[in-house]
């Protein structure tokens, strides 16, 4: 029933409505004016002014009816052909920089539309990945490819999105950085003979954004992202879609909000997608006919019933997709539930555990109540009746109130992200030696600490900087900084200091970055910190002073007490064993051999050629006068101490990376690049009596610890330190956070009544972490 604050337009009102750059004449004769609309290129894809004819047909004109209520209501007609291009009403200048590409150039950065370069599909096309010379990366999106006389709605698809994209500036949506739009001749056969037809190719060029679409980072509350990085997500999606509706004259709808719309840059931040079936809703902005668009899950129910939209349809969606990310589940699964509390207590809880596990008490109760916030925004999001629903300008300011919540919360007795000793470097100066300074970073909080080092004067040192790591909750760094040879010792005037910038940051920031690429990786992510809450980025200055060292603390040079055996045709060392009783040094060889050495005497006492393959692991079991090696082909041999191979077993389908003795009981721990752990016991004729999984990535090492035989640590290439029970069938007590490049070993050792596990890293670095 209409309202009275509806207005009907008239249909020669609308006609004129679907022209973007002015009405045309219209002969009085026709029943419906025909409209024209304006298109970016030519078919020959050079000029910006070609005109595309449409037409309104005589049999819709009585559905065609434009109505408007005050929340900016629609309904569509649905056999309506005509369409209009966006036009915000930000003027040219507003307008993006857009290159125009050539389709030649695009074949040549995405291997020809190689089937290898695919990063995404759809129903109107695919996307590549484009790489240039240069190594920068974009987004290579082709609508599929139609002949001349087929152009429909891909056309519109097309001109629809590049339009839009070039009026958007929000760092919440994809930048359009080109695009094609070329026809060419195709020959094909033909039953008369070769025929040519003329193929448009539509191409539009987007920002790159690595971490790849929402949906497939969605997981249920127990794992996955942790609750900082996905209210990362959420709030910039509210942010983007705020400047949609609320940044320019005319609110632009979505109409397929939904996460394989959303995209992730390489820090997670989301940006809003694929504005093909995008429209404007406006007064004076007409609107395109209804068709099959959106997503099944994700549309309003009065867009469903009624073909009705309005601004507050992609809030339904968006309500949608805020429930997906805090749950990792689809909305409709909840229906088991008999009211929205239960729902919000259900899910509410569930995340109180997991930030249990991961957070301070006082960041915990902040957190929840953030939360339950957000739950209840998106349970009022997807209200049936749409006036119901909030606008996007009310959810962002709940957020920010929850942020501000948070932050009084936990500034109230705010500390340092990172304790830094000593608050002065000093560099005893000697004449032409390379001086070297040390300092510590203790993260005594519950975060991840991202940092950077830098210094003023960075080519005197012989260090690479900056300096850029992240520091583990309750871990210290240790930084080692190197100043080049000098003939004098530079002046105490030039002022010279080391910078320390910290930020906290979530369980999936800053996580696998290229070592080569680190600098810039951390440099931009501090940018955007700094950008975002100034506050959060805590920065300490080191001044560094040359004293040169005090007289009488020279120390003589001692006399290097290492030996070097040579041997010939000597293979690379892959492992070495020390026996706990004689003064005997085992070693593996990249040829297959195991080899013993009396370490007093210099001597080989004997030598296995265990395989052709490489062995990467070998262990004495002295109480049995055994040697146990594995490997590459995942075989593990036994031999005694005569040179006699007492047996040998199928262990792995492939390569074997350590192996560990049982100090007490009669067990050997082996692990595998498959991820596998597994338990032999000599006793039972080396039955496998135990398996371990867990970790995501190719082990390295496992260990005993010699202060809990019960229990054994391993490391490997995802980065993880998992610390397991010999009675926990199989499952792991503790994992920790090892370093973001992976691990390559480790081992337990005591200091001052402290048991503490080190860790070697793929980045060179070693860290040291408090079982206490």
């Amino acid at each position: 029933m209409m309202q009275n604050n509806m207005a009907v337009v008239e249909i020669s009102k609308i006609a004129s409505l679907f022209l973007p750059f002015g009405k045309e004449e219209v002969d009085e004769g026709d029943a419906v004016p025909s409209v024209t609309e304006r298109r970016c290129w030519s078919s020959s894809g050079t000029s910006p002014h070609d005109l595309r004819r449409g037409s309104i047909s005589p049999s819709s004109s009585a559905s065609i009816m434009r109505m408007f209520t005050n929340d900016g209501e629609s309904t569509i007609p649905s056999d309506s052909n005509a369409t209009s291009g966006p036009s915000l009403g930000g003027g040219e200048a507003s307008r993006s920089t857009c290159k125009e590409m050539s389709f030649k150039f695009l074949e040549s950065i995405t291997d020809r539309f190689a089937d290898e370069r695919i990063i995404g599909r759809g129903f109107f096309g695919t996307v590549y990945k484009g790489v240039y010379d240069n190594k920068q990366v974009i987004a290579v999106k082709r609508l599929h490819a139609v002949k001349k006389e087929f152009y429909g709605s891909n056309d519109k698809i097309f001109q629809n999105e590049y339009q839009y994209l070039m009026e958007f500036h929000h760092q919440n949506i994809v930048k359009l950085v080109g695009c094609c739009n070329q026809t060419e001749q195709k020959r094909f056969e033909h039953k008369r003979g070769p025929m040519f037809a003329e193929i448009r190719n539509m191409v539009l060029c987007l920002e790159y954004c690595p971490n790849g679409s929402l949906d497939r980072h969605l997981s249920d509350i127990s794992h996955g992202l942790d609750w900082l990085a996905r209210y990362k997500i959420i709030k910039g999606t509210c942010e983007g879609l705020r400047y949609l509706q609320e940044g320019s004259k005319c609110p632009v709808i979505h109409m397929d909000l939904n996460p394989s719309n959303i995209f992730l840059d390489e820090n997670m931040v989301p940006k809003i997608g694929d504005f093909g079936d995008a429209r404007l809703l406006d007064e004076e902005c007409s609107m395109q006919t209804i068709r099959a668009i959106g997503t099944v899950g994700y549309k309003p129910p009065e867009f469903i019933d009624k073909q009705v939209i309005s601004i507050k349809s992609d809030i339904y969606s968006l309500g949608i997709i805020i429930i997906e990310i805090m749950t990792g589940t689809k909305y409709d699964k909840y229906s088991e539930f008999s009211s929205s509390q239960e729902f919000i207590q259900h899910v509410h809880e569930n995340w109180r555990k997991r930030l249990q596990a991961t957070c301070d008490d006082t960041s915990v109760e902040s957190y929840c109540q953030q939360v339950k916030k957000c739950l209840k925004l998106a349970l009022s999001c997807v209200e049936h009746e749409r006036l119901k629903r909030p606008s996007i300008g009310e959810i962002v300011n709940m957020l920010n109130e929850t942020e501000t919540f948070i932050h009084e919360l936990t500034t109230k007795d705010k500390s340092k992200l990172l304790d830094v000793h000593p608050l002065e470097l000093c560099f005893p100066f000697e004449p032409k030696k390379a001086i070297s300074c040390s300092f510590r970073l203790d993260n005594k909080g519950n975060d991840r600490i991202a940092l950077m080092v830098m210094a003023k004067s960075q080519k005197m040192y012989s260090t690479k900087l900056p300096l850029c790591s992240v520091v583990p909750p309750g871990c210290s760094y240790t930084i080692t900084v190197t100043m080049r040879k000098q003939n004098q010792q530079p002046p105490s005037g030039i002022g010279e200091l080391f910078t320390v910038q910290s930020v906290a940051v979530g369980d999936h920031d800053l996580k696998h970055v290229d070592l080569d690429s680190a600098s810039a990786v951390y440099d931009n992510f501090f940018k955007k910190a700094e950008e975002m809450n100034s506050d959060e980025v805590q920065e300490i200055m080191l001044p560094v002073s040359w004293d040169p060292p005090a007289e009488g603390t020279e120390s003589e040079p001692t006399q290097s007490r290492i030996e070097i055996i040579a041997m010939p045709n000597s293979q690379q060392v892959s492992s070495v064993d020390v026996h706990p009783l004689e003064p005997w040094i085992m070693t593996t060889h990249s040829g297959g051999s195991l080899r013993v050495w009396d370490y007093q005497t210099m001597e080989m006492l004997r030598s296995f050629e265990v395989t052709d393959e490489p062995v990467h692991a070998a262990k004495f079991i002295a109480r049995k006068k055994w040697l146990v090696t594995g490997d590459d082909s995942g075989c593990i041999h036994v031999f005694n101490y005569g040179e006699k191979e007492a047996t040998s077993f199928d262990a792995h389908d492939s390569g074997i990376t350590s192996l560990a003795v049982h100090p007490t009981e009669t067990v050997v721990l082996s692990s595998h690049d498959d991820n596998l752990i597994k338990l032999w016991d000599w006793e039972k004729d080396w039955e496998c009596t135990l398996t371990f999984q867990g970790h995501t990535n190719g082990m390295t090492q496992v260990t005993f610890n010699p202060n809990d035989t019960d229990s054994f640590a391993s490391a490997s290439r995802d980065g993880k330190v998992k610390i397991w029970s010999l009675h926990s069938d199989g499952g792991s007590i503790i994992t920790l956070d090892g370093h973001d490049q992976g691990l390559l070993c480790i081992d337990y050792f005591t200091r001052r009544d402290r048991q503490h596990l080190i860790t070697g890293c793929m980045d060179g670095t070693a860290n040291v972490v408090s079982l206490h």
